[in-house]
């Protein structure tokens, strides 16, 4: 694990995966989520010979907290960190909760960007139809981060602060029971329940601020049209996912200028991202206008 202080004092916690000296592509976690997600692509990344640079996002993990910040402040973050790394271009990959990180570090600096990769990703949910197609809990979520943060704090904050710490493995394996096939039978793999246990562990290392944060900044207006996107962007969706649906990805692949859509068939939220991993890391190593 690794820090970079920033020039305005704060620490950006990242870790390195795959192949040293290979392809780097900057992987953005899910909501929650930390870096330790990308130990599930060190394997496939190894032998395509892609290096992942797996990034805690402000109050996560190793990162400080950024109270107040939006959208559009991380593509700033995200350059500091190739710049310190010495890379001129690079991948940006997504998943879930870190799809909208992947689309505005398209928009704000494209010239950085060698290509970019959504799995499962979440569109704007300021727009009713994609918000009511997600499941209660996730609603109620985002409707506390706009509107009642004490309350969020409360009913999902310290709640989950305290099953990370205390019972980690217990909130997956409980997920992984209401997601049903295909998630299940993913989820409760050795290695990849391994791999996010350590994840949540992770996500709540500094309490539940960075979490309650970023459901604030992703719960409002994200400060860009998708429209201004003229970057290339791939997106996979399974079309059973019941987390984030596969409406989101349609949505946005409606709205930008360059984009390849692929829907997989009987994939889910926690099963497109590891059964797909080695397509996925081709694909954007492919693309890339390195």
């Amino acid at each position: 694990m690794y820090t970079l202080q920033l020039r305005d004092g704060r620490k950006l916690g990242y870790m390195r995966y795959g192949a040293p000296g290979g392809r780097p592509v900057f992987y953005f976690h899910g909501l929650p989520g930390s870096r330790c997600e990308g130990l599930l692509l060190d394997e496939p990344a190894r032998a395509l010979n892609v290096q992942i640079v797996a990034v805690d996002r402000p109050g996560y993990g190793l990162s400080s907290l950024q109270p107040g910040r939006q959208l559009l402040d991380w593509p700033q973050d995200v350059v500091a960190l190739a710049d310190a790394l010495g890379f001129d271009s690079f991948g940006v990959l997504g998943v879930s909760g870190g799809g909208p990180y992947v689309y505005v570090c398209a928009h704000a600096v494209p010239q950085r960007i060698a290509a970019a990769g959504v799995v499962c990703g979440l569109a704007p949910v300021t727009d009713r139809t994609l918000r009511q197609g997600m499941r209660w809990l996730a609603r109620s979520a985002f409707y506390l981060a706009q509107n009642r943060l004490l309350l969020l704090h409360v009913v999902y904050g310290q709640p989950l602060t305290w099953l990370a710490r205390m019972h980690s493995s217990l909130p997956l394996r409980l997920l992984a029971q209401l997601n049903g096939e295909p998630d299940k039978s993913v989820m409760l793999r050795p290695d990849v329940l391994s791999a996010l246990t350590q994840n949540i562990k992770e996500s709540f290392r500094q309490g539940p601020r960075g979490a309650e944060h970023d459901l604030q900044v992703l719960a409002g207006e994200w400060g860009f049209q998708l429209q201004s996107i003229r970057k290339s962007v791939h997106i996979w969706h399974g079309d059973v996912d019941s987390v984030v649906p596969s409406i989101h990805s349609e949505y946005v692949h409606s709205c930008l200028r360059d984009a390849q859509l692929c829907i997989v068939s009987g994939e889910a939220h926690f099963s497109l991202p590891v059964m797909h991993r080695t397509e996925v890391l081709r694909t954007i190593l492919q693309a890339g206008t390195w």
